[in-house]
């Protein structure tokens, strides 16, 4: 049998409301239930973390922003790279480590600095939470011993 003619009676066996039966109800969705799509999850961001003005390690981070309904997927995936630019910025404006950590960024700044960034991005309204997720340093550094060398002064081109 040509295999042409193969395809074309599986096809005319196939009744036709089979797909519609397979999908089932649909059943509206509980209340506490948390929509996938209403989230960004920002991964493999390298932040730096500064001493006196200087970088002395980057801490990678994994960090998810909760949007409230209203925005579409392809909103959501089309402001992603300005929220990550803003975190990059805001994080080389201001330091989001603790003086004496060099190794993770501080929780509770971080939150509150990702919260600001995403309402500014997204608009305050559409933003329900943001929290860090997880961190890991790039490189060991531990803070110098107090009174050990001087200061270098910053380089100025």
């Amino acid at each position: 049998m040509p295999r042409g003619l193969f395809f074309l009676l599986l096809i005319l066996l196939i009744p036709p409301g089979t797909p519609a039966y397979a999908a089932g109800e649909k059943k509206p969705a509980a209340s506490g239930d948390t929509d996938v799509n209403l989230r960004l999850d920002l991964s493999g961001m390298g932040l730096p973390i500064l001493r006196e003005g200087r970088v002395v390690n980057f801490v990678f981070i994994r960090a998810r922003i909760v949007l409230k309904p209203g925005m579409t997927r392809p909103d959501i995936e089309a402001r992603e790279p300005f929220i990550r630019e803003a975190l990059v910025r805001s994080a080389y404006r201001s330091p989001l480590n603790a003086p004496n950590d060099f190794m993770a960024v501080d929780p509770k700044v971080f939150d509150a600095m990702l919260l600001r960034e995403a309402r500014a991005v997204f608009g305050a309204k559409n933003v329900s939470s943001a929290t860090l997720r997880d961190q890991k340093a790039q490189k060991l550094v531990y803070a110098p011993p107090a009174g050990t060398g001087k200061s270098t002064p910053p380089i100025r081109p």
